[in-house]
């Protein structure tokens, strides 16, 4: 093994939305690592019940609930419908093993321990502006201690963000100035702009299988933080803001408005603060894209209902090359507005849970840390790329099928392949082929047990123009 590299700046990892587990009195009550979430629930009894809100302060570091995050959930997890994640393991590794570090815990390291290679996990249900808060308080502390212990007067913070937590890591450094002593943000998947899931999540919840766990998310402010700020509200022949539009059944509409005043936050900071000659010379933000995937992009909303949609709205219909994203962010979403014409913008084929954790993009993250350079211009999509489409979750006593193209600038009859491996069961894992009908791949699965799973679909022929291998969660549950 060659050489770690020493690594003058600090480095923190934030998750997404439900990737920190949450204590109560010293006792995990969301602790999902590696199980479906139709077992949390069973097993949990009323104790799930407790991460519902019933109010945020976003000035307040604690809510008084005693509840509190203590670590980062570090295997599978999702909520179907809404987020899936394959965990962040490997973006740990990444760090640990190729590099000088001292590993701390952010929270609990006395004030004189120096550290650099910190987790952050927070509590997801809240006001991401508290969370925000929490963390300058954090690395204030620590960056300081670590300066003084290095000798690195001039080290600072490099943030590796996965989805939601790009969106604390904004508030931090755009409103709270937290880019004077940060060198780098590196988003993996963040919905700077929004999710459509989020809105569809809220509205219509997700199977009526989990009602209890739909509840309470819908009390959660940080999912309010997650609706799209664009116009992608159909209704009749226009298109709305969701912070605009009354009557959106399970939506508080005051709720939208300050979730949509948070990302007008930010918005006015990075006015201000791109202004400022040291902002742009010494910091910079890389956002990392999935693309490929079929992604919901629009809603529509008549007579009381509504549906969402892969349909661009009204504002991006000139657009079809928008027309993708990772599954659950749309890839106009992905990008800062800020950086909406830059070339500093990263595409690749693979869907939202697994960007952090994907080969090329680690490859690529590495090797620019190791120079401390931080454009990752090599990490695009390949001329061919996978496209693929499941559920988050099949019941028992319906099909398992899920779809595949491969999408080339060239004619290409490709055929995919697919390992699925059992997260919840020791078992071997099922190598399967796809079969071609009407111009695109499907597989369809029978006899699969209840539990998670972890699918992996390539391309039968591998080498250096194949398209890189896309990964996806799925979950089978027997119905009540």
């Amino acid at each position: 093994m060659s050489e770690k590299v020493k690594m003058r700046d600090m480095v923190v990892i934030l998750p997404g939305i439900l990737g920190s587990v949450l204590q109560k009195d010293g006792k995990d009550i969301w602790a999902v690592s590696g199980q479906a979430i139709w077992q949390v629930l069973t097993s949990s009894g009323n104790s799930i019940q407790e991460l519902k809100l019933a109010q945020d302060d976003p000035e307040a570091e604690s809510l008084g609930d005693c509840i509190k995050a203590t670590r980062v959930i570090e295997d599978t997890h999702l909520i179907p419908g809404l987020v899936k994640i394959d965990g962040y393991t490997k973006t740990s590794r990444l760090i640990t093993d190729n590099f000088d570090v001292i590993p701390g815990n952010i929270y609990e390291d006395a004030d004189d321990k120096a550290a650099n290679f910190y987790h952050f996990p927070y509590d997801w249900r809240r006001d991401n502006r508290a969370n925000a808060r929490l963390l300058k308080r954090l690395i204030d502390k620590r960056l300081k201690r670590w300066r003084e212990y290095s000798g690195a007067e001039d080290a600072k913070v490099i943030l590796l963000a996965h989805s939601m937590g790009g969106l604390v890591s904004r508030y931090y450094l755009e409103v709270l100035e937290g880019w004077r002593d940060c060198r780098a943000l590196f988003t993996f998947g963040t919905p700077y702009r929004g999710s459509v899931k989020a809105v569809n999540f809220l509205a219509n919840g997700y199977k009526k299988l989990f009602l209890d766990l739909t509840e309470i998310m819908r009390s959660l402010t940080s999912i309010y933080q997650l609706l799209p700020i664009y116009e992608m509200l159909q209704i009749g022949n226009d298109y709305h803001r969701i912070a605009e539009t009354d009557n959106i059944p399970n939506i508080v509409k005051t709720r939208v408005a300050d979730a949509l005043k948070f990302h007008r936050e930010i918005e006015a900071a990075v006015d201000r603060n791109i202004k400022n000659e040291n902002y742009k010379n010494d910091f910079t933000t890389i956002p990392i894209i999935g693309v490929q995937q079929p992604t919901l992009q629009s809603a529509l909303l008549a007579n009381g209902t509504l549906t969402v949609s892969e349909k661009l709205p009204i504002i991006l219909q000139s657009r079809p090359d928008l027309s993708d994203g990772d599954g659950t962010v749309p890839q106009v979403s992905a990008i800062p507005i800020e950086l909406s014409n830059s070339l500093n913008n990263n595409f690749i084929a693979e869907t939202h849970g697994s960007l952090q954790n994907q080969s090329q993009i680690l490859e690529d993250l590495l090797n620019r840390l190791k120079l401390s350079q931080f454009d990752l211009g090599t990490v695009r999509a390949p001329q061919s790329a996978i496209s693929l489409s499941l559920d988050d979750l099949y019941l028992t006593s319906e099909p398992i099928k899920m779809r595949g193209k491969v999408i080339s600038s060239s004619p290409s009859n490709e055929k995919l392949k697919a390992t699925i491996t059992s997260v919840s069961h020791s078992e071997t894992a099922l190598n399967l082929d796809f079969e071609e009908q009407e111009k695109e791949w499907v597989l369809a699965i029978d006899n699969l047990k209840p539990g998670l799973y972890r699918l992996q679909v390539e391309t039968e022929n591998s080498g250096e123009q194949a398209p890189t291998p896309v990964h996806d969660l799925f979950e089978v549950v027997n119905a009540f």
